[in-house]
């Protein structure tokens, strides 16, 4: 493969062996490289630095001005022949949660020489061939395969020269449905009393009363793996007959939280799922509830920490009467002594809501951003994000001096904060809130307002009792042993939260897709089949993932459920063992390199007089990459570029002249550069200066097992 600088330069027509010039020749320009025909035919011809280039031979035209020998006859050139792209350089295929369409991105190389450019997108679905569903210049397309469809994307550039080679994705799932078991289930603040409630006037009501709400959940089933409560009670005690007691609480309380393991943020949000099945780099919860969509969409847990915030408003709390009170009715009852356990799980699910809890609540995780910092130091600032809500909230309220105060104490920083609310006037919506202020305030009036929509918010459960012709078995030799699926999911969430350290940088549901495609440049391609990358890996691997996940937590596909390390798990969409593709993402530690540069010229004589400084400072090895999602100056005083994968914090800055900075790559390391001018003025006037702290974070790649 041909490899040509990018300038073709007129060496030897002006330099002597005596030429001062040649002594100072300007640094060429060696970073762009062309590394195909496709590449070397899009040269024109042009000049910089005092270099100057030409597209075509200039040996005739040189040999002509040098030595006068000259073809009198007129040349002609045939134009150059038409060129093929060449192939895009990666395709990504995002899903939609719970949708039938994806998103397919990719990122072009070079477009070739010839007329008609255009780029095809062809769908595979597994077992047939390809069909196009897209052909033009555009470098993304939703496109809706349909559900419940296993499908492979395609892309290729073509001109009239010809095609490129094909860009393919692995195989994903689109909105695949799974077997429940016949088991029908849904968030506990989601069960409410049937809607053909009437007075008895005979005049439909629109809203249920409390305990008509409370009566809806209390003493159904509860599906231990998913968190969730059955529509069907298995008693024979019905109605305002289940209620032992109801206790007035009436409590109104702020909490604020910090987290940093997905196992802590679970638990914080009242995930009730006690086998890890909530998987957060998936990107899909299992179920409905607010607080799972919640547990989804929070990212970098582990890096940086969260801060999990609330106020939850209790109103009563009701009580279920005792099992031997509420009477199992005749038909489970003997589902359990004839050995159909999973017959009982599917209408009567593992335990049973012993108390319901009535009232609203709003939750929010809250994570602090600033580009110029490591992890560490941005978990010492959530820490004092914490403490200042606890303080601030102890009243009960925030003041508008509070958010003031706050707002000054976090300039420079951004938060994420995603929020949903269970009660009030918009239950279930996800918030998305852009400044800290503004979390105080939705969650200062969100507490001060006066709703009556109550939903239940919190329930206990307990273990159903076994049959008297039982009596003296082991519990889980009547009932189904959902602990077995329990186990496994958790081992799947244990690989979800290692697979998104490993993996969030190429997210593109995150992350800027320019910054995503320097990373992956960075990297280089991780070959599996074919010519699947690491993005490609990270993003099957999360669709694996979830598919799993759902076969421990739907007792119709539990023939399907086995740890992720297990002989038995195989990955049938994209034809491996369930760790092989994990096993091929590199882990990224964290990195960090920084340089100060500080150069100072007074005034003179005769000005301006400048003077320049420079600084350099490279990863130690050739495995660390930048990470190219950071990219910021901060300052007050000057403003140079932002450079992706550089952070420059300018301290102090005036009568400056030019200030650069970027990345190089030498030996194969990565080098932060940067360099200024100032000047100082003349007649002994005022001088300049130029004082910045530069940072280059990375990425050290290398091959590290998983701890499940």
């Amino acid at each position: 493969m041909l490899k040509l600088n990018r300038i073709m330069l007129i060496g030897g027509l002006y330099l002597t062996a005596s030429s001062a010039y040649a002594a100072i020749a300007p640094e060429l320009d060696t970073q762009n490289y062309y590394e195909d025909s496709a590449q070397i035919a899009e040269v024109t011809a042009g000049s910089e630095n005092g270099w100057g280039w030409q597209p075509a031979n200039i040996q005739a035209r040189f040999l002509c001005e040098s030595t006068g020998d000259c073809d009198t006859q007129t040349e002609t050139f045939d134009p150059p022949s038409d060129v093929a792209p060449s192939v895009p350089k990666s395709i990504a295929v995002i899903r939609k949660g719970d949708s039938s369409s994806v998103s397919v991105q990719w990122r072009g190389g070079s477009r070739g020489i010839g007329t008609g450019f255009r780029y095809e997108l062809y769908q595979q679905h597994k077992g047939q061939g390809r069909s196009r569903v897209y052909s033009g210049s555009a470098v993304s397309r939703v496109h809706n395969p349909g559900s419940n469809k296993t499908v492979s994307y395609s892309v290729r550039a073509c001109n009239s020269g010809g095609c490129s080679p094909y860009a393919t994705s692995a195989y994903y799932m689109v909105k695949p449905t799974y077997n429940t078991g016949g088991a029908v289930t849904k968030p506990l603040e989601n069960v409410r009393p049937p809607v053909n409630l009437r007075l008895s006037s005979g005049v439909a009501r629109t809203q249920s009363s409390e305990q008509e709400t409370a009566l809806a959940a209390l003493s159904t089933g509860f599906d231990a793996l998913k968190g969730e409560v059955y529509g069907n009670s298995c008693w024979n005690t019905t109605g305002e007959d289940l209620i032992s007691s109801v206790q007035n609480i009436n409590d109104q309380k702020y909490t604020f939280k910090q987290v940093d393991t997905y196992e802590s943020l679970a638990t914080s949000l009242d995930v009730k799922r006690s086998g890890g099945g909530s998987i957060s780099f998936g990107g899909f919860s299992i179920g409905g509830s607010g607080s799972s969509s919640l547990y989804s969409e929070t990212s970098k847990v582990t890096e940086s920490s969260v801060i999990v915030a609330s106020f939850v408003d209790k109103r009563n709390r009701y009580q279920a009467k005792q099992a031997h009170e509420l009477g199992m009715k005749s038909i489970y009852e003997n589902q359990l002594i004839n050995g159909q356990d999973k017959e009982f799980r599917k209408a009567c699910g593992d335990k049973f809501l012993d108390t319901v809890t009535t009232g609203r609540k709003i939750l929010f995780t809250i994570r602090v951003e600033n580009v110029a910092e490591t992890y560490s130091e941005i978990k010492n600032k959530t820490f004092d994000l914490k403490a200042s809500l606890d303080r601030y909230s102890a009243d009960g309220n925030f003041s508008s001096s509070e958010k003031s105060t706050l707002e000054e104490e976090f300039r420079g920083y951004s938060f994420e904060i995603l929020g949903t609310q269970t009660g009030g006037s918009n239950p279930g919506n996800l918030l998305r809130l852009n400044s800290i202020t503004e979390f105080m305030t939705v969650l200062s009036d969100f507490a001060n307002s006066n709703s009556q929509d109550l939903v239940n918010i919190e329930s206990t459960e307990r273990d159903y009792p076994l049959p008297s012709a039982l009596a003296g078995m082991n519990h889980f030799d009547v009932f189904t042993d959902y602990t077995i699926y329990r186990d496994i999911l958790q081992t799947w969430g244990r690989l979800d939260s290692q697979v998104e350290r490993r993996c969030w940088m190429l997210d593109l549901n995150s992350v800027e897709p320019d910054a995503v495609g320097q990373i992956e440049d960075a990297m280089g391609d991780s070959f599996f089949q074919g010519n699947v990358s690491q993005r490609d890996l990270c993003d099957s691997t999360k669709d694996m993932i979830d598919r799993f996940v759902n076969f421990c937590a739907n007792q119709g596909e539990w023939s399907k459920c086995h740890r992720p390390n297990s002989s038995s798990c195989v990955d049938s969409v994209n034809n491996g063992m369930c760790m092989q593709r994990p096993e091929m993402i590199t882990f990224k530690g964290f990195k960090l390199e920084e340089r100060r540069l500080d150069v100072s010229r007074g005034g003179c004589l005769f000005g301006p007089c400048n003077k320049s400084a420079s600084v350099k400072q490279c990863f130690s090895d050739t495995s660390t990459i930048p990470d190219y999602s950071r990219n910021a100056v901060i300052s007050e005083s000057y403003q140079t570029p932002p450079v992706n994968g550089m952070v420059a914090t300018i301290d102090r800055a005036w009568n400056v002249k030019t200030a650069r900075n970027r990345i190089t790559k030498e030996n194969n390391r990565y080098c932060l550069n940067a360099s200024a001018t100032v000047f100082g003025k003349g007649g002994f006037g005022s001088g300049g200066r130029y004082e910045s702290n530069n940072q280059m974070f990375g990425f050290q790649t290398r091959s590290l097992g998983y701890a499940l």
